[in-house]
């Protein structure tokens, strides 16, 4: 009996200090977000997610790693790689308070990562001895100047284009975003297939259970279905 008693009381208490780990680092976090220190924010999350595996600290996880690998690639001047990870954030399908700041800063940052944004600031920097040779009368310089700029904003304009057709989602990348909003890999009796393309454009796809009653008769029963947008890679259930 005592034995007894001394293990339900071990228990509790090794339950009271997973809480209170969890709790503490849940709110480092979060102070972390605050400050927009999203590489301490997602260690702090990452350590809370050991504590306890809540909807919750999975969500601020993943979209403060996001944020913080986006940012770094971007510093490191490696704008398709930051490009896809803000891409990724802006995706996510929050839940969360937290977790709708960090989407929107995403949304935000996406815009102004790409190499097109950076070279169009470098272009502008080298306009500016037409402005001198305007000041000076140089006709002929000028000119030469000013079709140089127009050379460079038609490339940059052409590798706008060109990331815009490359960014378009696959129907493959699609279904891996509706694995990963409806958390798949939990209910392995689930099953995925594209159906169609919406009006608007956007991939259809049906997740549905097949089990062993569902093989014999012939039919399965439809967990869902979703939406995913080709441009924003939102995923969506459709009513």
């Amino acid at each position: 009996m005592k034995r007894t008693f001394m293990v339900i009381f071990l228990m509790l208490i090794a339950s009271g200090c997973v809480t209170r780990n969890y709790d503490s680092n849940m709110d480092l976090g979060k102070s972390q977000l605050n400050e927009e220190n999203y590489l301490e924010a997602h260690e702090a999350f990452e350590l809370a997610y050991i504590e306890a595996k809540t909807p919750e600290v999975r969500e601020l996880m993943d979209l403060s790693g996001f944020l913080a690998s986006g940012m770094k690639k971007y510093d490191e001047q490696d704008f398709d790689s930051a490009q896809r990870d803000f891409q990724e954030a802006a995706a996510y399908k929050a839940k969360y308070q937290e977790g709708k700041l960090m989407v929107l800063k995403a949304a935000e940052m996406h815009p102004v990562s790409g190499p097109a944004t950076i070279e169009t600031v470098e272009g502008n920097d080298e306009v500016e001895p037409v402005e001198e040779a305007s000041k000076e009368g140089t006709i002929g310089s000028e000119l030469e100047d000013k079709a140089e700029t127009d050379t460079k904003a038609e490339t940059v304009k052409g590798k706008e284009e060109s990331e815009d057709s490359v960014s378009t989602l696959s129907k493959s990348q699609a279904e891996k975003l509706v694995k990963d909003y409806v958390d798949m890999e939990k209910f392995p009796h689930l099953q995925i297939e594209y159906d169609h393309d919406a009006e608007k454009g956007d991939y259809i796809f049906q997740v549905f259970e097949v089990d062993e009653g569902s093989q014999k008769n012939g039919h399965a029963a439809t967990w869902g279905w979703y939406g995913v947008n080709k441009e924003t890679k939102e995923v969506y259930e459709v009513m």
